[in-house]
């Protein structure tokens, strides 16, 4: 095998920073299309039994689960509108002097939902209550294409994983793909990359592949029960997400009520009850246990209230690989290359029952041993929500995760034991904080802060082969450390995201300013090729190469003769001894990496270059902005 003197080490570093001014300006014909990213708006307009407007009319909107009130008086228009209302279920009661009151039970209010009420109150002398049906409480001025799951969705569609992204396929033009860190989100086929994650009202996205923190590394990164809805934008997203030419993914999580709720679940997949594998196997040693629970509850009635939420998965599973028999058995049961060179040539298993050999006795390394994969994942949230007075709500969440899974790079049947690697353990912390104050009733501020901290290293098992060897280019015999894997990959991001939003509502109009500031790092040291990469034509070849050197084709000078003319097979030499005469060298050493240089055939590899290191950084400033209109 080659030495370690020849060495890369690729080092990235990205910082980015943006600043992004949003004035919310645009034509007086477009209507509201997204109130608050965390929040809702309900709305609407009283008018009389003969449509006339109704000014000075109180309006109370009560939260039915944590008694948060707002009370609003309808302008000269008969208008009101209730800003940074937390998702839940709502009573909106209409009052004023000669009316009958006017009241709507148990609205549903989603993440950015406008939902406009029809309200006509009647004259009456005496006290009087008239329902408005709910049924009327619809959104009207939506223009962008999204779609809302709600708690109900959530909490009760079956997911095999738990793993909240797969119910982004409930939504019209999302798929999930194959892309550069296994599946990713697509809408409507844009790459992945261009999408945007939002939890809670900060950024959630990974800074290196563009998809979401923990990406399809991590079984879960956010317990599901600690979901309350998201929201799907495919298209026409406002200003004030920005930074995507994808979709955008709204995550809100639970919050605690009035009341103390809790729930835990054990969900467990035995190998008894499992489904055999495609080629009739069964799956060896396989279980999974996932297991998690939620409590929720008052800190202090109407004023403060806890939410917490745990899941764990634990699974195990037991590959065969190469302690299994490929085809026929080998008559020998330690065939080598000296003895055995044509029966090796023939013979799958004796291919198998060699390359085993030859790693126990020259590497001191077992490759024919079967490969436990276990997975170990871990999430927990904690969110508090605080009415620090009547004006102002402060929202506070910490999300973790822990992520590790030994043996998942690879679940090929013809690997060793050596070429595999452990992805994680992987950490993410996530922290958020909102603060809704309520300046007049027609004027709202939105402050959002969010750090956040993901490390995800990656690692190539231990073994005694630091190379990455393999018998050809198609999926074959492979032993040692992956070549994008040596010895290790770390990566480190970190998040700051910084934002406030302004709402101003004159009469029927609604203008909306604000700027974020967002600054990222993310370091990654990848040191590709680092102990090398080798891919031969043939088994026998590579037993040849990595021999001991001697006359006939043995050691790293070995050369494989082929007919010039048919390609036929003629004879190994070593070099410098050449090849017969109308024969050519075609191997066996088809490729050699290390430090991405290229050596051909045979070759002695190039000195290996320095490590280098770039650090890369940019400013995305961001201007944009929309002026909108209540059309009601």
């Amino acid at each position: 095998m080659q030495t370690l003197q020849a060495r890369v080490l690729a080092a990235r570093r990205f910082k980015q920073t943006g600043f992004a001014l949003v004035i919310i300006l645009a034509t007086a014909f477009v209507a509201i299309s997204q109130t608050q990213i965390t929040t809702g708006t309900i709305q609407g307009t009283v008018v009389d039994t003969n449509a006339g407007i109704v000014p000075g009319a109180n309006v109370e909107i009560k939260n039915l689960e944590t008694n948060l009130t707002k009370t609003l008086t309808t302008d000269e228009g008969g208008r009101f509108v209730a800003l940074a209302l937390p998702p839940g279920k709502y009573s909106v009661t209409i009052s004023k002097q000669g009316f009958a009151t006017a009241v709507a039970e148990s609205l549903e209010l989603t993440v950015g939902q406008a939902m406009t009420l029809p309200v006509t109150m009647s004259v009456s002398g005496v006290q009087e209550r008239v329902t408005i049906a709910a049924a009327g409480a619809v959104d009207v001025v939506k223009t962008e294409s999204s779609t809302t799951l709600n708690q109900t969705t959530v909490s009760t569609t079956p997911i095999l994983g738990r793993k909240f992204e797969n119910l982004l396929t409930l939504t019209p033009g999302v798929s999930v793909v194959q892309g550069p860190d296994g599946d990713e989100i697509t809408f409507a086929g844009q790459r992945g990359v261009f999408n945007n994650v939002s939890f809670d009202g900060g950024d959630y996205n990974n800074g290196f592949f563009g998809e979401q923190l923990g990406g399809q590394r991590a079984a879960i990164d956010i317990p599901l029960d600690a979901v309350k809805e998201f929201q799907v934008v495919a298209t026409g997203a406002t200003a004030e997400f920005g930074r995507t030419a994808g979709g955008i993914i709204n995550v809100i999580p639970k919050s605690g009520t009035n009341q103390i709720h809790g729930s835990a679940f054990y969900f467990q997949r035995l190998e008894a009850l499992t489904a055999n594998t495609s080629d009739g196997k069964p799956l060896d040693g396989f279980h999974r246990e996932q297991f998690g629970g939620t409590v929720g509850g008052p800190i202090k009635q109407n004023k403060a209230f806890y939410f917490l939420a745990f899941e764990g998965i634990r699974e195990a599973l037991t590959r065969a690989n190469l302690s299994d028999p490929i085809g026929a058995p080998c008559p020998v049961s330690a065939p080598t290359i000296i003895a055995n060179e044509a029966l090796i040539n023939a013979s799958s298993d004796c291919q198998r029952l060699a390359l085993i050999n030859f790693m126990r006795t020259t590497r001191n390394q077992e490759e024919g041993l079967p490969i436990e994969h276990p997975i170990r994942n871990y999430a927990f949230l904690a969110k508090t929500d605080i009415n620090v007075t009547n004006a102002n709500l402060l929202t506070i969440s910490y999300n973790y995760d822990y992520s590790k899974n030994t043996n998942q790079t690879f679940d090929v049947a013809t690997y060793g034991n050596s070429a595999n690697g452990i992805e994680g353990g992987s950490k993410i912390n996530n922290f958020n904080v909102n603060l809704f104050s309520t300046v007049s009733p027609t004027k709202l501020n939105e402050a959002h802060f969010s750090y956040t901290r993901e490390l995800r290293p990656r690692a190539a098992v231990a073994s005694n082969v630091p190379a990455d060897t393999a018998m050809g280019f198609a999926t074959t015999f492979r032993f040692g450390a992956p070549f994008f894997l040596q010895p290790a990959v770390d990566e480190l991001l970190w998040r700051t995201d910084l934002k406030d939003n302004f709402t101003i509502v004159r009469a029927n109009h609604t203008i909306k300013f604000g700027g974020e500031w967002l600054h990222s790092l993310n370091d990654q040291v990848f040191r590709g090729f680092f102990t090398g990469r080798y891919i031969f034509d043939s088994v026998t070849g590579f037993l040849r190469y990595a021999s001991p050197a001697a006359p006939g084709g043995f050691g790293p000078r070995t050369i494989e003769c082929t007919n010039s003319v048919t390609g036929a097979f003629v004879s190994w030499v070593t070099s410098p001894t050449p090849c017969p005469a109308g024969s050519g060298a075609a191997g066996p050493l088809l490729l050699y990496l290390q430090n991405g240089i290229s050596t051909g055939i045979a070759g002695v590899p190039l000195p290996g270059r320095p490590p280098s290191a770039t650090r890369t950084t940019h400013s995305l400033p961001r201007i944009s902005g929309r002026y909108d209109p209540i059309l009601l």
